[in-house]
Order: C-alpha cells, then structure tokens, then sequence
C-alpha cells in the first residue's frame, strides 16, 4: 500500500510540475498573416520603438514582388522605396536583390545580408551579393559593401550577420556564409576601409556535420548533399554577445555551437591557423535556422525538430519558451527587442526543391512574437 502511494504521489507530482512548466508558458501573439501573392519572408529586424522589417529572398523563389517591407498594421509596405526593393535594370548593387539575414543596431540601423542569389539563375554578379545599412527614421542609405571577388563565390549563400561596432573605426561585420554548394565559412567586412576576407573556410566548424540526421514534422531525414530533403548546410546562425566581445555560430545541419572572440576574428593580423585554434566549442543546441540574443546575453533558437523556441540562459540552461506543432514548422528568422521574441515562419523545409516538385507550403505565413524573460 505504501509503494502505491509512493508511486501515485510521485506521478501526482509529475503531472504538477508538467500543468505548471506548461502554463508558465506565454502564448505567441500572430503580428502578421502573409498570403500569396506576397512572398514568403525569413529575416527579421525591429528597432527600439517596436517597428518590425521584414527580407524575402529570392534565392527559393524568384519572386516579382517587394524584397524588403516594414510591417504598418500587420501589413507589409516596401521599405525604404519601391523602387529599391523591386526587381530593377539598374546595377546591381543600387538594390536590393535577395535580402536574407537581418540585424538592428543599438541607433536603430538596418543592416540587410543580400546573398545576390536569384532561384533558377546560377551566377551571384558582383554588387548583388551586399551588406545595406538603412537609416531606419530616415530611410537613409548610409553603407553598401559590396562583396568582392575573388572572395565573392557562385557556390556561397550569405545567410545571417551581425554588426560589431566595438572593433574598426566604423565597425566590422560578420557575416555567416551556410553554402549553396559545398562552401561554408565566415566573412569579415571592415566598414570603413570596405576590406572583406573570408576565414574558417570548410573549417569543422563552419561545416554540416557529418552523418546528421533529424526530424521534420515526425519523419527522420538524413542529410545527403546530393538528394536534399530539408533546408541545410554549414553556419548559419549568428548571435553577438551584450558587450561585442563574443561571436557565437551554429550551422544548419548540426547540433554544435561555436563561438570566437571577436578581438580576434576581427584582427586581420590573426592567421587561419590561429583563428582555427581559437575556436571553443561551446556545447550541443536544439537543430536550428537563425539565432538571436538579448541584452543580458541571453541566446534564443527556432527549434525546427521540436517545432519550438527555446532559450539558452548564460549559464548554459535551456529552457522550452513555447511550442506549437501546427504553426512552428520551421521557425526561421529571429528578433528580440524590448521583451519579446519575434519569428517568421517561412515553411522553407515543405519548398518543392526538398519534396520532390511539389511545393507542401501552406499560406499564410506568419510572423509571431512571445514575450519572455530574460533574467
């Protein structure tokens, strides 16, 4: 009798802690619901007053529409001007092509990663393939770095960036290269002298990890370069810490995060060799797209096996925030500001590229945020 009730106790407990770890978490509020034929996004950005930017590449899908748009209402407006943001004759580098990764800094600046790569057309041209940085009050152009060859590579996909402003007299910019090919590296931009290297190439690192195997909405997939089933690649995801010092990397295809000093991916002086030694892995994650992080240093991911987001603390914990099998299907970009967590939710895995022709996308997109807590 007293085993029994030892055991039912301890069941009883169980089931109040899960109804207490299950009520503790915030229900995502929908900002915006996006249907065809508005393009499908993945960056996300927004600026210290809750304005929110979205990027909709169009390295999937070369899409006709806009490219970059502000949400007013929930809707998206082409941001800063039509004729920027829409497909144009003009050179390449005077608009923007297929913005992917976006980044807002503490002045509220913009700054768009333009991988340059339009679905179904091979070759990335110079001066598609960009950093922007936009005056978000006054839709001010106030930087294009163009991505040079030979650093430049048809084979790269420009992905996620970050900005440091603590290193360069105008700042540097790191820039996560996953690979259309087999191709994976970090790119550093120096903003005011415009010189731009290219480290860590095929480094374990920045690469897929080898025999990777994961779950998409219940169905276990194996990465195979050749017969792609699910988005993937090398790095990807990209956080800075509060006090610029650290960069920290996930790729795609893997369950390792890294991460760097940024004194001394910065530094041109540093060898490759160095670089590669300095590198300190800093423990498994939850298989993830885009990576953000908030001011206390905490680090937030779009779980895509567990349809979920999850947050890592700075002491190392993670910690489940939400999870919603209907809507997270492949939790894509990801913000924070000012309390909340914000996603786009692009469905980039159900694309026909990964299902044999068949495009398995289910408009509308949507775009949510969470509130959290960061301490």
């Amino acid at each position: 009798m007293m085993k029994y009730l030892i055991r039912t106790s301890f069941l009883l407990l169980n089931l109040f802690t899960a109804s207490r770890l299950i009520a503790q978490q915030q229900q995502p509020e929908i900002i915006a619901s996006i249907t065809p034929p508005a393009p499908d996004m993945s960056g996300i950005a927004v600026t210290s007053d809750n304005r929110v930017f979205l990027g909709f590449p169009r390295h999937a899908d070369n899409h006709q529409s806009f490219a970059l748009a502000e949400l007013v209402d929930g809707k998206p407006i082409p941001f800063p001007a039509a004729s920027y943001v829409y497909p144009s004759s003009k050179a390449y580098k005077d608009w923007l092509v297929s913005p992917h990764g976006l980044y807002m800094d503490k002045n509220d600046v913009l700054w768009i990663l333009d991988d340059g790569k339009r679905d179904g057309i091979k070759e990335i041209p110079e001066g598609a393939a960009k950093v922007v940085a936009l005056d978000s009050r006054t839709k001010k152009i106030i930087h294009t770095l163009v991505i040079p060859k030979p650093v430049l590579s048809d084979d790269a996909h420009y992905n996620d960036l970050r900005v440091d402003l603590s290193h360069g007299k105008q700042g540097t910019v790191y820039i996560a290269n996953s690979g259309f090919g087999e191709r994976y590296s970090l790119l550093i931009i120096d903003v005011a002298t415009r010189k731009t290297r290219e480290v860590l190439l095929n480094h374990y690192s920045t690469s897929p990890e080898p025999g990777f195997m994961g779950f998409l909405e219940g169905k276990p997939l194996i990465y195979d370069f050749k017969a792609q089933t699910f988005p993937s690649g090398g790095i990807d995801g990209l956080a800075l810490s509060p006090d610029s010092k650290t960069l920290y990397w996930t790729a795609i295809t893997g369950r390792r995060m890294y991460s760097l000093p940024t004194a001394t991916l910065s530094n041109p002086a540093v060898s490759e060799k160095q670089l590669s030694d300095s590198v300190k892995y800093e423990g498994e994650h939850p298989a993830c797209d885009g990576l953000t992080e908030d001011e206390k240093g905490n680090i937030y991911f779009g779980a895509f096996e567990q349809q979920s987001l999850v947050q890592r603390t700075t002491d190392g914990k993670y910690h489940l925030l939400a999870h919603d099998k209907d809507n997270f299907v492949w939790p894509d970009g990801l913000a924070y500001r000012n309390g909340y967590l914000y996603v786009t939710l692009g469905q980039w895995n159900r694309l026909p590229s990964y299902n044999g022709g068949k495009d398995l996308r289910k408009p509308p997109y949507l775009v949510e945020r969470i509130k959290v807590n960061t301490n």
